[in-house]
Order: structure tokens, then sequence, then C-alpha cells
């Protein structure tokens, strides 16, 4: 479901925790972004952050911060907002848009 209201506005959305499927998404150049939801635990986020940048040091990795009553819903204002700041760099020339 999470993955349905994502790709609402026309984005292509890789939602997933297969390893391999996320790095043949990553090596295929078809990611922009990786935002990192807060349903795995602590060590497993920064093992997934750390897959990822080492498939793809260039990557801008973003983990939805830790919140008292958040829900899996909130990952979505978090990945829009880190999905409309890359365009905006993006569109600014910026390639030096940060990683979490």
């Amino acid at each position: 479901m999470l993955k349905e209201e994502l790709t609402r506005f026309g984005r292509d959305v890789v939602a997933s925790n297969d390893r391999e499927l996320i790095r043949r998404a990553l090596l295929d150049g078809s990611i922009d972004l990786v935002v990192i939801g807060g349903g795995l635990d602590d060590p497993a986020r920064d093992a997934m952050r750390d897959f990822v940048l080492g498939v793809q040091p260039d990557v801008p990795v973003h983990l939805l911060p830790r919140t008292a009553g958040a829900s899996p819903a909130s990952v979505l204002p978090f990945a829009n907002e880190q999905i409309v700041l890359f365009k905006v760099h993006a569109a600014a020339g910026d390639e030096d848009a940060q990683s979490d």
C-alpha cells in the first residue's frame, strides 16, 4: 500500500528488503535516491544503508527519523519531501545533494 501511495505522482518505486533486487536496481542506474523507513531495527537499517552505499556510493540515502508515535505511513511525507528536494537540487544543478 505504501508503494502505491508513492507511485501516485508517476514515480517509479522499488519497495523491497530483497538485496539482490535492490542491487540490480542500483546497478541499472534507475535509482535517484533511497529512503529507508522505520520498519527495520537500527542495526538492520544501518546494514541496509551500508549495503546501498557499497553498491552505489553516490546515491543519496535518507533514513526516516525515529519519532514517538510514528507509523509505517510516516514514510510517505518523509519520502515525498526527499523526492521534491532531490528534484529541486537536480534542477539547480546541485550535484552535492546530501544524504542523511
